[in-house]
């Protein structure tokens, strides 16, 4: 952590904090922009946090690294008509650093609990309502800065779900924590599935790379086929090796793998190593608040070359097609789940060893 001597300047903002904007330069499709908010940890790590998409993280660096994988939509406004059509979700989702799903189901689009389902919910396409905006202070010294927010998933006769979401730094260190609240404010039970969608992208993603995680495999997919057992005496280890591109991955070619995390003293910890740029980013969480992980990998010949790490509580592809026992999820009126993420950058021998450590089999 980068200490600051809060007597040699007089701006936070020579240093670090937080603004917020609007993005109104024309994006593909001549859409008119979202609101943003621009954070700076001082420390090298820099992001962009979309207001009208969810609270999400897009953009994201760590000193001259991209850290995200970005699709050619660009910032484009909310839309819940983008909700109400197949895949529709696709055609506005700009990437980035991490991907709310849910929050009350997720995954492809499917036919559940009465309901026709579109891919992912509706949180990216939810704009937040911005409560308050927290810089650090030079008067106390207190080196914290925080987005609060609230994202609703409403309708007449119900539901009325809200996410109320915390992004917090600390200036001088690059971790990012977001803490999220998600309660049923409704009279009726609702579905509950929550899934941070975490996308790396080149040249912090580059063949070479190794992914860090561990645990039970309890299904493996490619293509757009769901997710199958493993296969008999098959060795998925090789997958966390990030290959260049690969020619079965053009269009919608993909693979990925689903499994149960393993956790060290209750906190799950899995991330990404290029020891070729000398950076790793770890993704902290507990292991009961998001027992589920999800690897998605799709390297294509051209451009989109993307990997996910995807801590998920609930089930990603539905009930009917998962008979995981924590597939089925609800809260009740007034009831509330609460979560954590913390992400780290590590660009130090030692940091990035340590980070190194947290890697385990995958047992099919």
């Amino acid at each position: 952590m980068d200490q600051f001597d809060y007597n040699k300047f007089e701006w936070i903002h020579q240093v670090g904090g937080i603004r917020t904007a609007r993005y109104d330069w024309p994006e593909v499709g001549g859409s008119p922009g979202c609101r943003v908010a621009l954070v700076d940890t001082g420390a090298g790590l820099r992001f962009t946090v979309a207001l009208d998409r969810g609270g999400d993280i897009v953009e994201a660096f760590y000193q001259n690294t991209a850290l995200a994988y970005l699709t050619p939509n660009g910032y484009q406004p909310p839309s819940h008509a983008l909700q109400q059509v197949d895949d529709q979700w696709l055609s506005s989702w700009p990437g980035g650093l991490v991907t709310t799903c849910g929050p009350r189901y997720m995954g492809p689009g499917r036919e559940e609990d009465g309901k026709q389902l579109y891919l992912h919910g509706p949180h990216s396409n939810s704009p937040a309502s911005l409560l308050a905006v927290h810089n650090p202070e030079l008067q106390s010294g207190n080196p914290e800065m925080s987005l609060e927010m609230k994202i609703r998933d409403t309708r007449f006769y119900g539901p009325v779900v809200e996410v109320r979401r915390k992004i917090v730094c600390t200036l001088g260190d690059p971790s990012i924590r977001i803490e999220d609240e998600v309660i049923n404010l409704g009279n009726e039970t609702v579905p509950h599935n929550l899934l941070y969608h975490v996308n790396f992208g080149y040249p912090l993603l580059d063949e070479g790379a190794r992914l860090v995680f561990g645990g039970r495999i309890t299904g493996v997919w490619d293509g757009l086929e769901l997710p199958a057992a493993p296969a008999p005496g098959a060795d998925y280890n090789p997958w966390k090796n990030v290959p260049g591109n690969l020619a079965e991955h053009a269009g919608e070619g993909s693979r990925g793998l689903v499994l149960d995390v393993n956790s060290h003293d209750g906190t799950a910890r899995v991330g990404l190593i290029n020891h070729k740029r000398r950076i790793g980013i770890e993704l902290a969480y507990l292991g009961d608040q998001l027992p589920r992980l999800a690897n998605w990998q799709h390297f294509g010949p051209s451009g989109t070359y993307v990997s996910a790490l995807e801590p998920f509580f609930g089930s990603l592809f539905g009930k009917s097609a998962d008979d995981h026992p924590l597939a089925a999820q609800y809260l009740e009126p007034g009831q509330s789940r609460n979560y954590q993420l913390m992400l780290q950058i590590h660009a130090d021998d030692s940091g990035i060893e340590q980070l190194g450590k947290w890697d385990q089999e995958l047992v099919a």
